[in-house]
């Protein structure tokens, strides 16, 4: 009866010694995830926080440029209108002819018009 007490006793002491490498075992495979998981959040939170940055430069560079900008509105007088007659119809026609000859040089526009018939080709008017 004895070696059975004993050979019992061993069988206890080994499975202790064996519940206990397995908590160890698996103690130390939580420590192995909960360190990836802070390793994996801090790199997370840092690329966060530089993709913040870079949107809140962007924004503000955008804002800068609208504070900037300003409208401006132009209108142009095609025609002036006198409410008053204070020039003569020939000065009024001269006026015109000449903003029309700066208009078309400022343009690049020609003071003829080209006719609406060309020559015909092949003519025997040559010599």
């Amino acid at each position: 009866m004895r070696p059975a007490w004993g050979q019992l006793i061993i069988l206890v002491a080994v499975f202790y010694i064996g519940w206990t490498a397995h908590g160890w075992h698996t103690a130390k495979l939580a420590l192995a995830a909960n360190e990836s998981a802070e390793l994996t959040r801090q790199v997370v939170t840092e690329l966060t926080r530089q993709s913040g940055e870079a949107l809140e430069k962007k924004l503000a560079e955008l804002k800068a440029n609208e504070t900037h900008t300003e409208r401006v509105i132009r209108t142009e007088v095609v025609k002036p209108v006198f409410s008053h007659v204070c020039a003569t119809d020939d000065y009024v026609r001269l006026f015109n002819e000449s903003a029309d000859r700066a208009e078309r040089t400022l343009s690049g526009k020609s003071v003829d018009p080209v006719p609406d018939k060309p020559a015909a080709s092949g003519g025997n008017n040559r010599r």
